[in-house]
């Protein structure tokens, strides 16, 4: 049993295919490797009694509930406490008060929700509200089952002024990313966070998915073309459709080096069934993202156990894009810090956000179009627009200025 258990979460590869070592999940922390055999184990795909064992082996329990936690696996409490023998009593109470201030906090976003979304529907904006609550109950039928944090809306173009004055009068505030024009017409730099007073609740407020369109071209339009609606409290809440999740979870989740483990969660929901996998392989070639999904169902299959067709699972092993992208994830969960949110101002942040995500940006899409309205976004920074305002004779100056643009930015943080 013992040597069972030191193999848990191995990667597995097809027969012949070469193996990575860099990526071996033997790599990771006990207390990760611990959750990921839970999900496996509650999966279905592992024995119950490895789980016992793996509990054992001296883990760190405090570090497995903040990794609970910060991965949004809290789920995974119930049957934790269930079954016996496994967790210690300190944890188990740590782990009931997380459940239960998730209980409440679900709640209050639920009520937020609504609040905003009547705000909205009142003064005539079409929106569409994506993650969160709502997703939680697409896929789950429980809204608290996500553990997730903020209020995501993807609002119609041209109503970014009218959404500031809703939110505003709300008791919301917003920091300085992406004010507005007085008209309320100009683009949204992707979203804007507004941030409750009292509740401490963010909303962000999109103009479209990603930065650049070249990835996932989705906005308001598109997804309220053939949205669904999913009872959100007292309120149909509309969402994005069913068939459109899987790639959108798929590149949100790979884009962001799946730091946090629901988001692999999520798209294991949605991937049930071989057809399901061949339906979002096909979904996601159309859009040239075929290597992204590929990426997320080898970690599907390597962190969770879960089943994927061995055809599929040898096409992302034969990838070298698959590989890279594998090598940059794990980089996610290796360092000592995987069960915490990286500090405001710290080191691991930068590394993460600006090294790793920035690195998974350009792999994510071997497409020439999308690298240049990449480099373009990198170069021309709306954030560096918004700060230093230059005619527009001069326009071609704000790459040379991003450093000094960063800077101010960075320093305008620390003085607040």
């Amino acid at each position: 049993m013992s040597e069972r258990v030191a193999q848990i979460v191995e990667i597995d590869q097809p027969q012949g295919a070469a193996r990575i070592d860099s990526l071996n999940a033997r790599a990771f922390s006990p207390e990760l490797r611990f959750i990921l055999l839970a999900v496996r184990v509650w999966g279905g795909a592992e024995d119950p009694e490895l789980l016992r064992a793996a509990a054992g082996a001296g883990l760190d329990w405090e570090v497995v509930v903040q990794g609970l936690t910060r991965h949004g696996l809290l789920w995974l409490t119930a049957p934790l406490l269930a079954a016996e023998d496994i967790v210690p009593a300190p944890a188990a109470a740590a782990l009931r008060q997380m459940n239960a201030a998730n209980a409440v906090a679900t709640l209050q976003r639920i009520d937020e929700a609504v609040r905003v979304a009547r705000a909205f529907e009142q003064a005539g904006i079409r929106f569409v509200m994506i993650k969160g609550v709502p997703l939680s109950v697409q896929l789950y039928r429980d809204p608290a089952r996500r553990a997730g944090r903020d209020l995501d809306f993807v609002i119609e173009r041209g109503k970014a002024g009218q959404v500031d004055a809703i939110l505003t009068g709300l008791g919301y505030f917003r920091p300085d990313n992406g004010v507005p024009d007085a008209a309320g017409t100009a683009p949204i730099v992707k979203e804007i966070g507004y941030l409750h007073s009292r509740s401490r609740i963010l909303v962000e407020v999109h103009d479209r998915l990603t930065d650049n369109a070249e990835l996932l071209s989705w906005d308001c339009e598109t997804l309220w073309a053939d949205r669904e609606t999913v009872p959100v409290g007292p309120y149909a809440m509309p969402t994005m459709a069913r068939h459109r999740l899987p790639v959108y979870l798929c590149v949100h989740g790979a884009k962001h080096g799946w730091a946090r483990l629901m988001w692999l969660h999520d798209l294991a929901v949605l991937i049930d069934t071989p057809e399901a996998a061949e339906r979002a392989l096909t979904a996601a070639a159309a859009l040239g993202l075929d290597g992204a999904m590929l990426h997320g169902f080898a970690r599907l299959h390597a962190w969770f156990g879960h089943s994927i067709p061995p055809a599929i699972l040898a096409r992302a092993h034969a990838s070298r894009q698959v590989r890279l992208l594998d090598r940059l994830a794990a980089r996610f969960h290796r360092d000592a810090g995987w069960h915490e949110q990286p500090g405001r101002h710290s080191w691991r942040r930068f590394w993460q956000g600006s090294v790793l995500s920035r690195s998974i940006g350009y792999a994510i899409k071997p497409d020439r179009r999308y690298w240049r309205r990449q480099l373009a976004l990198e170069l021309f920074s709306p954030a560096d627009r918004q700060l230093i305002t230059l005619p527009a004779g001069l326009a071609w100056l704000y790459p040379v200025l991003r450093p000094v643009g960063w800077l101010a930015r960075r320093w305008k943080l620390r003085r607040d």
